[in-house]
């Protein structure tokens, strides 16, 4: 079977939104109205997060030490990503957060060359933080990981998406197999739409998912 994981980081890789802890503590105007307009389908996701960073202006240095100090990698991830190396799975982190924090805790844990980031490219500069955004593949998607999903589907390849967020609502529907982290919104989301899916605090389970779809 030809497959991808593709995975979202804030929340679902590491234990907390590393977004949401940025903006509380360093945004400098309003920024959870963006969130709203978002989430009522006003705005884009990419729309929301350029609006939402303009009034970052801490320099990444300082932002990367605040950020390490406060989050953890989800238990049995680097299985995930043991298991993808040696199966010759493409394991993609599909990530509207910042991509040189991802980056930062790839680095940390020896995971450079086994996981790809399909991410904004984020830029600090005076004037706040600047997103250049990966290119649709399809202008029809809803956002790029919804985009990235449909674009693996078309190639033939089964694809397995795990989140727990918002964002990751409508990819996570157009997936073969869908994980949530107990207790998210996409979860909630998902629950609520009878769209078939598994729970999980860890990703011992998405391993096991594997295994099973590789008998």
């Amino acid at each position: 079977m030809s497959l991808v994981v593709l995975c979202d980081f804030d929340g679902t890789v590491v234990d907390i939104d590393t977004c949401v802890f940025i903006l509380a503590k360093f945004a400098e105007a309003e920024w959870k109205i963006f969130d709203i307009q978002f989430e009522k389908g006003e705005i884009t996701l990419e729309e929301c997060l350029q609006k939402q960073f303009s009034s970052v202006k801490a320099p990444k240095t300082i932002i990367l030490e605040e950020i390490e100090r406060v989050t953890h990698i989800r238990p049995n991830f680097e299985k995930l990503v043991e298991y993808c190396r040696a199966h010759k799975i493409p394991l993609i982190l599909v990530s509207a957060g910042l991509d040189f924090v991802i980056e930062h805790f790839l680095k940390l844990n020896n995971w450079q060359g086994l996981v790809e980031v399909h991410a904004a490219r984020a830029r600090c500069t005076v004037d706040g933080i600047n997103f250049s955004f990966p290119r649709l593949f399809d202008e029809a998607s809803v956002n790029f990981k919804d985009d990235l999903v449909a674009y693996y589907k078309k190639q033939g390849k089964k694809v397995i998406y795990v989140g727990d967020g918002f964002s990751d609502y409508h990819a996570a529907k157009k997936a073969n197999y869908a994980f949530a982290i107990k207790g998210s919104k996409l979860a909630e989301l998902l629950r609520r739409d009878g769209i078939p899916h598994e729970e999980m605090n860890d990703f011992q389970g998405v391993v096991e998912a594997i295994k099973l779809l590789f008998r």
